[in-house]
């Protein structure tokens, strides 16, 4: 799974300049790190999703897939029914995928790796940014990626008669209570957790 620099647009500051490898390898990471333990048991189901969706859009077709204007949706995102019968926003898969991707790459990306060891890139015109300040940054847009996360696990409980992979309640119509959304691994420093009040 590779995302398309076009699906980081409007997500983060990932530039023309943008260096591929190391966004490869953030969101490698982010895949195994963040995105499993946020969506549990049933990420795999959501990468089998992924290659059925895109495979669909490759030459020659094959068979359309079942339910694939509803797997396409929780990808991409769009807007749900809740069960107040309001329309509630969703941002889909790809965008979680690109806030956590875009959190390590920030961190990575400062970084280069040459036969005197690792360093940090710098030239006469720009500043680097220090490490706590680059933590930060990165934090930010895992909050944003955690935040995402949560309104596309309640489009994918309002279709849990297509998605019963997913362990959402059967009677809760919010879906608020599902035990997925946890992860601790930052990619740098201590773990994090969630604060409760």
């Amino acid at each position: 799974m590779n995302l398309q620099q076009s699906q980081y647009n409007c997500i983060g500051i990932v530039a023309k300049h943008c260096d591929s490898s190391k966004l490869c390898i953030a969101e490698d990471e982010a895949s195994r790190f963040d995105l499993s333990e946020l969506f549990c048991d049933f990420w795999i189901d959501i990468l089998d999703i992924i290659k059925e969706v895109e495979d669909y859009g490759k030459y020659p077709k094959p068979p359309l897939p079942e339910h694939y204007a509803e797997k396409k949706e929780l990808l991409e995102g769009g807007t749900y029914l809740n069960c107040k019968g309001k329309r509630k926003p969703f941002e889909g898969v790809y965008n979680v995928i690109a806030y956590y991707s875009y959190a390590r790459y920030i961190i990575l990306n400062g970084f280069s790796d040459t036969p005197n060891g690792l360093v940090q890139k710098t030239n006469e015109f720009s500043i680097p940014k220090s490490l706590k300040e680059l933590e930060s940054f990165a934090d930010k847009y895992r909050n944003m990626g955690r935040t995402s996360f949560g309104r596309t696990v309640k489009y994918i409980c309002s279709k849990k008669d297509i998605f019963d992979f997913s362990d959402c309640p059967k009677t809760e119509c919010d879906c608020d209570s599902c035990g997925c959304g946890g992860t601790k691994a930052k990619g740098y420093g201590f773990k994090s957790s969630n604060v409760n009040k």
